[in-house]
């Protein structure tokens, strides 16, 4: 199973995000080369797909920006699960670019369900796969706020 480039998703990401990371919401940049530059992520980790968990992990329903460090420094999240916590944030970001009509709306809804109640059924039988997949979930550092 190869890895998929996903970088190309930055752009659409950082509507949502406006230079923040998914994770802890420090400042990031979308800008080749910037110091604090941003990462594309896989919420759900790239792992389930070479394992056969879930299929589809490079859909833009599982993508995130997220810091250096939320993603692989010290602590970061690598192949771990993010909580529950940030699952459902992940369904926010979601019904909030097809809700704004964004130019990926029916790509979403293609991915995850037409309406708001198949979006969050489809988020959380992924979260059940996975978390008998993956032994570990992840948290970001306390500074994290509440909601996005």
């Amino acid at each position: 199973v190869r890895r998929t480039a996903v970088t190309s998703s930055r752009s659409a990401l950082n509507g949502y995000q406006k230079g923040r990371c998914f994770y802890c919401y420090d400042e990031i940049s979308i800008a080749p080369g910037s110091e604090n530059s941003t990462e594309v992520d896989h919420f759900f980790p790239w792992k389930l797909k070479k394992d056969g968990v879930i299929l589809n992990v490079d859909g833009i329903w599982n993508l995130v920006l997220s810091c250096q460090e939320c993603n692989a420094g010290e602590g970061g999240k690598f192949a771990r699960l993010p909580s529950a916590f940030l699952l459902a944030r992940l369904h926010k970001r979601n019904n909030y670019l097809i809700d704004s009509h964004h130019p990926l709306r029916e790509t979403l809804m293609r991915q995850t369900g037409s309406t708001t109640n198949d979006r969050k059924d489809f988020l959380e039988q992924e979260y059940n796969l996975a978390i008998h997949s993956l032994i570990h979930t992840w948290e970001p550092s306390p500074k994290a706020p509440a909601t996005f």
